[in-house]
């Protein structure tokens, strides 16, 4: 056998290795979001036309992604939906809106550099 057939064959033996490890363990890799549906949304954000973007966590609990310090591009899509900006509290990562019976509270936090991933109930 010749010398790049071997290395060839443990190459892809320790991509197929790496992949399957990557696969089982992957909630303790990515987290509590779904790896391939969060790619869809940075996707949508980066390349899409769209400011806000969908995606669920592995409970399929629903989430919005937007790009850092564009919170506005939700509140309006909120707006849209019949609710009004109470609070906007930036110490606790809280934003507050009212549908004219209850005050419903939203957070988000910071995903990875470039984004903001906000809590889904709207």
């Amino acid at each position: 056998m010749s010398k790049r057939f071997v290395l060839t064959v443990a190459a892809g033996g320790c991509i197929i290795i790496f992949g399957a490890l990557l696969l089982l363990n992957w909630e303790r890799v990515f987290g509590d979001y779904r790896p391939v549906q969060t790619a869809t949304a940075v996707f949508k954000l980066e390349v899409g036309s769209q400011d806000v973007a969908k995606t669920t966590d592995s409970d399929d609990a629903l989430h919005y992604m937007v790009k850092k310090g564009h919170l506005d591009e939700y509140i309006q899509l909120m707006n849209k939906k019949g609710y009004v900006l109470k609070e906007k509290d930036i110490d606790h990562n809280r934003l507050v809106f009212n549908d004219g019976q209850e005050n419903q509270q939203i957070y988000y936090k910071r995903f990875a550099r470039k984004y903001t991933m906000i809590d889904g109930e709207g």
